[in-house]
Order: structure tokens, then sequence, then C-alpha cells
């Protein structure tokens, strides 16, 4: 597993926020990670979400709303097709906390330093915007490391 919303509500979370803002970091990735096809095919296919996850892609319902709504609250390796896990592998790793360069480029993108918490960051298109192409970043030069190994 690499994320849950659990892990974020069940100690220090911010008193008077709705525990949906702690699906946001994982949903902006899950959401980013999807519209570039590194998801399992069966969130797009299956009756009961695909709906959702063609608005999800279109910016109707965020990451974090298909997140809660359809996935528990939790980000898996079987939500992800095997490019997209082994990425998501590579981009959560971390000896210590299981985030990795993540969240350490959710972390300065979104400078929740500077937020009354982590968990206040708006669930909005600017935000996600920020973050995709930083993401996009990060995939790019993993993909070009593995080119080049070859």
């Amino acid at each position: 597993m690499y994320d849950h919303v659990q892990f974020h509500t069940d100690e220090n979370y911010p008193a008077g926020l709705p525990p949906e803002n702690a699906a946001t970091h994982i949903g902006m990735y899950w959401a980013w990670a999807a519209s570039q096809h590194l998801s399992n095919p069966v969130w797009q296919s299956a009756p009961e979400t695909a709906a959702d996850f063609a608005a999800m892609l279109e910016g109707g319902i965020s990451g974090a709303e298909f997140l809660c709504r359809h996935m528990g609250g939790a980000l898996t390796r079987e939500d992800f097709n095997e490019f997209g896990r082994r990425f998501a592998d590579f981009y959560y790793d971390d000896e210590e906390e299981g985030y990795g360069a993540f969240m350490e480029d959710y972390v300065r993108t979104m400078n929740t330093p500077a937020l009354e918490s982590f968990y206040h960051v708006a669930d909005n298109a600017e935000n996600r915007a920020a973050l995709e192409a930083v993401f996009q970043a990060a995939f790019e030069a993993w993909d070009a490391s593995l080119r080049s190994q070859h």
C-alpha cells in the first residue's frame, strides 16, 4: 500500500478539518497517474467506476473524491498497471516514512510549511496543475533513466 487516508487521520490530524482533506495529496497523484495511463484499466471500465473515472480525468471530480468514493481511501499497487506500479514504487520509495520523492515534491510545490498544516492544501485546479507539472517532470526523468540503461 502506498498511502491511505487513515494513516493521516489517526494521529495529529487538525481538528475541524474534514477527513477528505487527508486524501488531497493522494488524490492529486492518483488523478495525474490515471491521466498518464498508469492506472489499472479496471477503474475506467468497471460499470460502478467508469463514469466517475472519466469525470476525474475531465476535472469534474477530484482524485481525492474518486479515492474516497471508490477506493476506500487507499492507494495500492493493484490500482496501477505494471508500468504505473514501477513508477509509484520508485516515486514513493523511502527508507523511513514510505513517501519518498513524491512527498518531497508535494511539500515543496504546495509549500505546506507555510500553511496551517499539511492538510490545508486546497483541492483545486490551480494546485492540480502545479503538481501535475512536477509529477510529470519526475516521471519523465525516471523514464529517461530507464531508457539510458539500455
